[in-house]
């Protein structure tokens, strides 16, 4: 997957190996973007690269990357998970983050499926909230929706703090609800593969508890 030759500056490539020098860029830029509640380490994505199901993208200008996204194509699922995207600081602002996003939605076997996205949440007074409430209107602009009732309990990837979490979805044709035994599955399937959790956690069930059968998306 290459755009050197669309219109836009950016070469969108897919990363094969954690030996690609691009692949220090892209720790570097991850390293700067996320907190270490929500950071695995550098010998887990090492680990994720190797794995067929993982995706790894970056999106290049004159030769330097200044984003990423990786994204985790769920087994036995109708969906995947965008479990990070981010753009390098000093780029940022100019678009990169929507075309990472959109090339990301659009490759395959991704585009067949309801592209998960775990969000930090806005819900609750935190100095980060209004970035939060940024983070998640840049995402609707691009089409993608809010799980609203769902309080997202996401299992720990690091010793640090984690902060609470959301779900937004998306795809070109997103339905106006979903069924709560369809988030039951989304939910089983990103615990057990993306998270190594037990399908009958009992984090998931409480997470479902009380919401109604189908649940609008917002």
């Amino acid at each position: 997957m290459d755009s050197s030759k669309s219109k836009t500056p950016w070469a969108i490539r897919r990363l094969q190996s954690c030996v690609d020098p691009d692949f220090d860029s892209l720790g570097r830029i991850y390293a700067d973007s996320f907190p270490e509640g929500e950071r695995k380490s550098i010998a887990k994505l090492s680990g994720m690269l190797e794995d067929p199901a993982y995706q790894f993208l970056t999106a290049s200008q004159s030769k330097t990357v200044v984003g990423y996204s990786i994204a985790a194509c769920l087994k036995d699922c109708d969906a995947c998970l965008l479990e990070y995207m981010s753009v390098d600081r000093e780029h940022r602002g100019q678009g990169i983050g929507q075309f990472l996003f959109g090339q990301t939605a659009k490759s395959s076997p991704l585009s067949d499926r309801i592209l998960l996205i775990e969000v930090e949440s806005d819900k609750t007074e935190s100095p980060e909230k209004a970035i939060r409430t940024r983070r998640k209107a840049f995402y609707r602009r691009l089409g993608c929706r809010e799980i609203p009732f769902l309080n997202y309990l996401m299992p720990k990837v690091s010793t640090g703090t984690l902060p609470p979490m959301d779900w937004m979805v998306y795809h070109p044709s997103l339905p106006r609800s979903i069924e709560k035994c369809r988030l039951r599955h989304w939910l089983q399937s990103c615990y057990t593969q993306v998270y190594g959790q037990a399908g009958n956690d009992p984090r998931i069930e409480s997470m479902l508890h009380g919401l109604p059968e189908s649940l609008p998306l917002l």
